[in-house]
C-alpha cells in the first residue's frame, strides 16, 4: 500500500472561536497531502494540467472523532484506495501524538480542462493508483438536499475563494455550508462529522444560497445553490456534538 504521511500544526487562524481546527482547514490540510503524494506517483496537478487535465474533488466525508485543538501537530497518513466508477478513492488517517482524532474518505475525478467533463481514471492514472486498498467506510449513494428549507446564507464569490482550476475550491464550499446553520449550535457544539457531494462548477461573479435543514440527532442537510439560476452546486450533511 502506497502510503504518504505528513505533519501539520494548527495555529491560530486554522481554528474557531472556541479554539478548535475548523473543518474546512482540516479538509485543506487533506487537498495538500493528497497533492504532494500525487505529484510524486507522476500524476499531480501540473503533470495533469501540461496533458490540458485537472483533478477535481467529487465527494468528501470526514469523521472527526476528537477535537483538534490549536496548537496541536497532526500526523496525516493518505493512501489512493482504488478506483469507483470514474473516480479515484482515496483515504485519510489524522492522529495526534499517536492518538487517532479523525478519518477521512473521498472520490476525485480527472476533468478535461476543455470539455469540462470526467475522463476515465485508467486513461491517465498509473496502475499502482488504481489498486483496490483499504476503504475507512463507505459513501452513501445520494445526500438529500435542505428541501424545505429552515434557513439560508447568501454569499458573494470572493477571489479568495477560487482555485487553480479557475472554479470555488472545495473548503469553500464546507465553509458556506456549515456557516448556515443556527447560532446556539455554532455555540454549543462541535463539527462531528461531515459529508459533502460536489455536484457543479461555480466560477467568480456568481452570488450563493447556503440552505439549511434541521434532521434528527442533531444533524443537519445542506444545499449550496447558484442564486442566479437555482442551480444545485453541492449537497452536504453535517453532525455536530456538545463541545468539551
Amino acid at each position: 500500500m502506497h502510503v504518504r504521511k505528513a505533519r501539520f500544526e494548527v495555529h491560530s487562524y486554522e481554528v474557531d472561536a472556541f479554539d478548535d481546527l475548523a473543518a474546512p482547514a482540516l479538509a485543506g490540510y487533506l487537498q495538500e497531502l493528497a497533492g504532494l503524494q500525487a505529484a510524486e506517483m507522476g500524476c499531480g496537478i501540473d503533470h495533469l494540467m501540461g496533458r490540458g487535465l485537472t483533478w477535481v474533488l467529487s465527494r468528501q466525508r470526514i469523521e472527526i472523532d476528537a477535537p483538534i485543538r490549536r496548537g496541536s501537530v497532526l500526523e496525516v497518513a493518505t493512501w489512493p484506495s482504488g478506483v469507483e466508477r470514474v473516480f479515484a478513492a482515496r483515504e485519510f488517517r489524522v492522529s495526534v501524538g499517536g492518538l487517532p482524532v479523525a478519518r477521512a474518505s473521498t472520490l476525485w475525478a480527472v476533468m478535461d480542462l476543455a470539455r469540462r467533463r470526467p475522463v476515465r481514471p485508467d486513461r491517465v492514472l498509473a496502475p499502482e493508483f488504481r489498486v483496490a486498498e483499504e476503504r475507512l467506510f463507505p459513501l452513501a449513494d445520494e445526500l438529500g438536499g435542505a428541501d424545505p428549507a429552515d434557513g439560508e446564507q447568501r454569499f458573494r464569490i470572493r477571489y479568495s475563494d477560487i482555485d487553480r482550476n479557475l472554479h470555488v475550491t472545495n473548503s469553500t464550499y464546507l465553509a458556506w455550508a456549515l456557516e448556515s446553520v443556527p447560532q446556539d449550535t455554532w455555540h454549543d457544539r462541535r463539527v462531528r462529522s461531515t459529508d459533502v457531494h460536489f455536484l457543479a462548477e461555480c466560477a467568480y461573479g456568481s452570488r450563493v444560497l447556503s440552505r439549511v435543514r434541521a434532521l434528527p440527532g442533531g444533524a443537519f442537510a445542506h444545499s449550496v445553490l447558484r442564486d442566479e439560476d437555482g442551480k444545485e452546486l453541492a449537497r452536504a450533511r453535517t453532525a455536530w456534538e456538545p463541545r468539551t
